[in-house]
């Protein structure tokens, strides 16, 4: 049974067309300010943006995966897979992301993947875009 496109969907583009076409992937590490993601999100929809959210472990104990899913209306990685979805979102494919924000962004995942150590789906995913020369934006929420 297909229900069609997720009523998220509509409001990409409601409050303009700067990022039209854009995709942009969320990585969400396990600060408190993880509750400010999901309005990150659609803020970023509204203004044209599709957008996909990636989420530590210890992002998932702050907020559950299924409320960032209602917020963009994309599945959410929350484990790599044989699907290889870091690739996908962040690696030399032709459905890469146009630019990877890492917000609420902790000490311990920028560290990891400075040093490229890639233990989660975030810092895996990010060792994956610089390599692809993806931008990569370290965002920083105030809670």
């Amino acid at each position: 049974m297909s229900l069609g496109e997720h009523t998220s969907k509509q409001i990409i583009g409601t409050k303009g067309d700067s990022l039209k076409g854009r995709k942009i992937v969320l990585c969400i590490t396990g600060s408190v300010a993880a509750f400010k993601s999901p309005e990150i999100a659609r803020e970023l929809m509204r203004l044209g943006a599709e957008v996909y959210t990636v989420m530590s472990e210890m992002a998932q104990v702050i907020i559950h995966h299924y409320l960032m899913e209602y917020a963009t209306g994309n599945p959410v990685v929350t484990e790599l897979t044989g699907k290889i979805e870091h690739v996908t979102l962040g690696g030399v494919h032709p459905d890469r992301a146009d630019l990877v924000l890492v917000a609420p962004s902790t000490a311990n995942t920028i560290g990891k993947a400075a040093c490229a150590i890639d233990d989660t789906p975030v810092t895996t995913l990010l060792i994956t875009a610089i390599g692809a020369r993806i931008p990569i934006i370290k965002g920083r929420i105030q809670a």
